[in-house]
């Protein structure tokens, strides 16, 4: 069976790309726990995340939005002393403070990201997003969006990477088992 070729490279890369990686999340909270964790990537590889997943949504309350908005600077002091997570604080930091901005949308966040790509998966390979100027140009809409209504941390190579893994964006290669399965 094909697969991307990024997945194949361990098993904690293989087990996340053939059951999570582009499956479209409609449930407000883990797509808030995918955001996160994109923000957690920033410098570092997925395997680190994924390691240290369970362990973050530990210590972020599985990542609730609404929890974690009312956050303190001793929850926070615990958190950067805590060795199983990712303990940058400016990464902490935005994760809390995007919280905080959830928890004030006028929607659920879920239909706030979604309303982005039409409330439907983009199939890139085939479709306009296979030219870069165009995924260039909805990701730049997209963060100058967000960063309009609150949101830190957020540009055009972490959105492009949040969009693939929670599924608005179906960027498996054509080749590749998952990309037919998750097609449309």
């Amino acid at each position: 069976m094909k697969k991307c070729l990024w997945s194949t490279k361990n098993d904690w890369l293989e087990e996340y790309h053939d059951f999570e990686w582009g499956v479209p999340i409609l449930e407000s909270q883990q797509l808030f726990e995918s955001f996160a964790l994109e923000i957690f990537q920033a410098g570092l590889n997925w395997e680190i995340i994924l390691k240290k997943r369970s362990a973050l949504r530990e210590a972020l309350c599985q990542f609730n939005p609404y929890e974690l908005s009312n956050y303190t600077e001793d929850e926070v002091t615990q958190l950067l002393k805590n060795t199983e997570i990712i303990r940058n604080e400016r990464k902490i930091r935005a994760v809390l403070h995007n919280a905080r901005v959830v928890t004030r949308l006028s929607t659920n966040f879920s239909d706030y990201i979604w309303q982005f790509v039409d409330f439907k998966p983009i199939r890139a390979t085939h479709h306009f997003l296979g030219d870069e100027k165009s995924r260039l140009f909805l990701m730049q809409r997209v963060v100058q969006q967000m960063q309009l209504d609150g949101f830190v941390f957020v540009g055009p190579k972490m959105l492009n990477s949040f969009f693939q893994a929670a599924g608005l964006i179906n960027d498996h290669e054509e080749t590749c088992f998952r990309y037919y399965e998750l097609s449309i």
